[in-house]
């Protein structure tokens, strides 16, 4: 690493730092650390040296000195939480790392700027990335105008199908030698017993026929790899959606109608949806394809994944032809929506341009019928792009029975809550926050700080988690009912005992109510700090402030922060909240829960903590525009017009009465409660809301102003 060049030998002392931010390598050395130069005043200014003639006495460099380990830890650990910390905290920093007051503010100063030029790196690398698609694209597109057909309605030349009949007979072969394989290991294995979800009894019957499995999963890839063109008349996009619906009538025409939607009580939802993320197509297969790390690739909606058996398993390194039967439960969180379990085969194919196909199918049930909810082909293509990027498309397309859903949500159910546009929005912004964690741990930037922003970013994923599963009270076993609906009118309340073992229970309180505001304006609404004090418990007329965004977007939608709660009572002067918010139209959500200042101090420690061992009760808000804004009319984009949907809820701890349930007066006091922050909530969102607009129609006058 290149060491900070001396300055003048007289003068006012200098400190600085390398900056070893400026290669790649440099971003990435396993021993890089800080060095402060100090210019010594010792140097003789009688005894100038004369460089050109080689006479008198050498030049005395400048000592540098290196950063201990210790002192790395306490800078980084007060960068995360203040990286403009005021005089006075320079000084206390100064007296318990040894530094100057000087070198640790020139430390701060070099930090915030090796920040901002990493951020930039990763900004302009995103968009190289895209720019790349886009000139792919392109010449898809001017590829299939010169040659006057259509790829997607026309048939294609017979010498250009050839090759694809070479693949395709070729794997029919491997196929047909897998098939025997299998079946005498089935044979021997059919002897051990093992238990099987309820959501999957119906297919005990056909799951060990090999040989249906792998014609429905052939099959299956087939017709996936037709829908994922979405260029073609099988999709129809969503104006200002940033997703596509299935074409019914167009999918019935090429496929047959094996929609079966005509079954009573059965609804179609087909949706279509792409992303870059900012991770390799490695580590997405290996989320996707390990049942136990697919659910922390999507925090929030996939509650539950398990796998059933395995068909087939690669040996070699990679998932190529890979095949298991998987049960996995989604959530919405609303008390009004209820889960969707749903059991199907999963399979792995890799072709030759790189590409690689996850593909979803549900079996038929012995019987015929149909479980609540059943896969059509569905699936993830993942196309790599440059390092460590590529670009996903999802197609989410399901039977599924509705008839429990609320009238409230019925008409936001065309695929939004659990359709493919909330999946790419979940992979891409779990992707960029374990690229960020990452990235902090290899540059060795933030060393000292990697294991503290780890552990936050692991609360944050299971404060979402917690307040999605409670609100749809998951698992089942586990919660109890106590009363009511979900809606404003008729506040759900369940309770599950504490994990503690005392005489105490974790309550939930939930409820759903419509708000006359559009969903973009909600959402920044209640990420208004200085509006906060207005409905929120926690402040009670405090002023709140956002000291750090552990990790955070660039349109600054998608934020894990920690904010801190000042001039409050002294009680809660202590009190600092972590924040986990999102925004998308397909689900944003605003979960946070107080923590304790020692705790956090804990947390952010080089020590190893176990994040398991933290008990969060979370509060938190989740959001979904109504039909008026899903439709994307008159140019306008969903969210930014219509109503919302707002869900609140939150979690505390109640005593238990004998019998193991709540008190009664327990019970009525926590609904005044909900039903008294339900209307201080709406009351400071309706009162401020022409503020917001106001706000939103300047900036985007100027935008447009600028263009």
């Amino acid at each position: 690493m290149p060491r900070a060049q001396s300055g003048q030998a007289h003068g006012e002392e200098q400190q600085t730092f390398d900056n070893y931010s400026e290669e790649l390598d440099g971003m990435y050395g396993d021993n890089v650390d800080f060095d402060i130069s100090l210019n010594n005043r010792n140097i003789s200014r009688g005894n100038p040296t004369n460089d050109q003639d080689g006479i008198g006495p050498k030049s005395r460099k400048k000592r540098l000195q290196r950063l201990t380990f210790k002192q790395n830890q306490i800078l980084q650990g007060h960068f995360s939480i203040c990286p403009h910390p005021d005089e006075y905290r320079r000084m206390e920093l100064s007296e318990i790392t040894g530094l100057t007051a000087q070198q640790v503010k020139f430390w701060f100063q070099n930090k915030i700027t090796q920040v901002k030029s990493l951020n930039e790196k990763e900004e302009s690398y995103r968009l190289k990335v895209e720019n790349a698609m886009l000139s792919d694209e392109i010449k898809k597109l001017k590829e299939a105008q010169r040659t006057m057909f259509c790829p997607t309605c026309d048939p294609l030349p017979q010498n250009q199908l050839s090759p694809d009949m070479q693949r395709l007979k070729e794997q029919n072969n491997w196929l047909n030698l897998e098939i025997s394989r299998l079946q005498a290991e089935t044979l021997q294995n059919s002897r051990q017993p093992f238990q099987l979800d309820s959501s999957a009894e119906n297919v005990v019957t056909r799951q060990n026929d090999i040989q249906m499995i792998a014609e429905l999963t052939h099959n299956a890839m087939d017709e996936f790899i037709i829908l994922s063109n979405s260029h073609g008349p099988l999709w129809l996009p969503v104006p200002g959606g940033s997703f596509e619906i299935l074409n019914n009538m167009a999918y019935a025409t090429k496929f047959g109608g094996k929609n079966s939607a005509d079954i009573i009580g059965f609804k179609t939802e087909a949706t279509h949806a792409d992303v870059v993320v900012m991770m390799g197509t490695k580590n997405i297969m290996d989320y996707l394809m390990d049942s136990e790390c697919y659910a922390s690739l999507c925090p929030g909606i996939l509650s539950t994944a398990k796998t059933i058996k395995a068909y087939k398993w690669p040996t070699n390194v990679g998932y190529n032809g890979a095949i298991h039967l998987m049960t996995i439960e989604t959530v919405f969180p609303s008390p009004l929506v209820p889960s969707r379990k749903c059991t199907f085969v999963r399979s792995c194919r890799e072709l030759q341009n790189g590409t690689t196909l996850i593909v979803d199918v549900s079996l038929d049930s012995s019987d015929g019928t149909f479980f609540k909810c059943r896969k059509m082909p569905s699936g993830v293509l993942i196309q790599p792009l440059e390092h460590n990027s590529c670009k996903i498309v999802i197609i989410e397309h399901v039977l599924v029975d509705d008839t429990r859903v609320q009238e409230l949500y019925q008409p936001c159910m065309s695929g939004l809550m659990f359709g493919a546009r909330r999946w790419v929005t979940s992979i891409a912004r779990q992707c960029l926050r374990l690229r960020d964690t990452f990235h902090v741990i290899t540059r060795n930037a933030l060393r000292a700080n990697s294991k503290g922003r780890k552990s936050l970013m692991k609360l944050a994923d299971g404060l979402l988690v917690s307040y999605s599963n409670s609100i749809a009270a998951i698992p089942e076993d586990a919660w109890t009912m106590v009363c009511g609906a979900g809606t404003e009118q008729d506040i759900k309340i369940s309770h599950r005992r504490s994990h503690d073992r005392t005489n105490t229970a974790v309550v939930s309180v939930s409820a759903s109510f419509q708000l006359p505001i559009p969903l973009r304006v909600t959402f920044d609404l209640l990420r208004n700090n200085t509006l906060r004090a207005e409905w929120d418990v926690l402040v009670k007329g405090g002023v709140v402030r956002e000291e750090v965004c552990v990790s955070g977007s660039i349109e600054a939608d998608d934020t894990v922060s920690i904010l801190h709660v000042k001039n409050v009572t002294k009680i809660r002067e202590t009190i600092m909240i972590l924040q986990n918010s999102c925004y998308d139209v397909s689900g944003s959500f605003i979960v946070y829960s107080p923590i304790d200042t020692q705790l956090m101090n804990k947390i952010l420690s080089p020590e190893d903590m176990a994040e398991s061992k933290v008990s969060l009760y979370p509060t938190g808000f989740s959001l979904l525009p109504v039909s008026e804004s899903a439709e994307g009319g008159n140019g306008i984009a969903l969210g930014e017009d219509g109503e919302t949907l707002v869900t609140v809820g939150f979690q505390i701890l109640l005593k238990l009465a004998r019998g193991n349930g709540l008190y009664p007066k327990s019970v009525a006091a926590t609904i005044a409660l909900m039903s008294g922050n339900i209307e201080t909530i709406k009351k400071s969102l309706i009162n401020n809301q022409s503020h917001v607009e106001c706000t939103r129609r300047k900036g985007r006058h100027n935008d447009s102003g600028r263009m």
